[in-house]
């Protein structure tokens, strides 16, 4: 789906640049254009861009919106100033923000990074669970989101700070790696 709009959108790009190209005036005679593309160039780029994928059921799974993307090589996506709203296997809506973002593989992985903040419920818990690290990523397939780094997260009671972190939406599990330490109150 994610593919689908970034071609369309290229092609309208090119269509533009092509029809700009032979309908400018020339004093002379034509001469033959070459266009050279480097391995380094982008296919594409946008500025405040709203990215949906939509599931089965018409629902959106996720909705990534970037103050910048841009298409690398072996399409991969570099964005700017992302916020995301993926909706799990279980149906809970969690909010993610983060500097930047590298979506691959069609958006089944998005790696965000610099001062990532997530947000969300897990189902049978009525205050959210806030999860602060500076990198993440999320497989949208899957439901699992997970992180080598120092990692925070608070709930209503308390707090707990680690190293590592992988959560599991699907099966509503969180495991903490390791350096566990915890403060709630009672």
């Amino acid at each position: 789906m994610i593919l689908r709009a970034l071609a369309a959108a290229a092609v309208i790009s090119l269509l533009a640049i092509a029809w700009l190209v032979l309908n400018r005036e020339t004093s002379g005679p034509a001469t033959p254009a070459t266009a050279t593309v480097s391995a380094t160039s982008p296919g594409y780029s946008a500025r405040d861009a709203v990215l949906i994928e939509t599931g089965a059921d018409g629902l959106p799974m996720y909705t990534l919106r970037a103050a910048d993307i841009r298409e690398q090589p072996a399409r991969v996506a570099l964005l700017k100033q992302v916020e995301m709203q993926y909706r799990d296997p279980a149906g809970q809506l969690w909010h993610v923000r983060a500097n930047e973002a590298r979506v691959v593989d069609r958006a089944v992985q998005v790696d965000l990074s610099g001062d990532v903040a997530v947000s969300g419920l897990f189902p049978g818990t009525a205050e959210p669970l806030r999860i602060s690290t500076d990198r993440l990523s999320v497989d949208t397939r899957s439901g699992i989101i997970e992180t080598v780094d120092s990692v925070r997260i608070e709930s209503s009671g308390g707090q707990l700070t680690a190293r590592g972190l992988v959560a599991n939406l699907r099966e509503q599990r969180i495991r903490l790696e390791s350096q566990v330490h915890g403060r709630y109150a009672p």
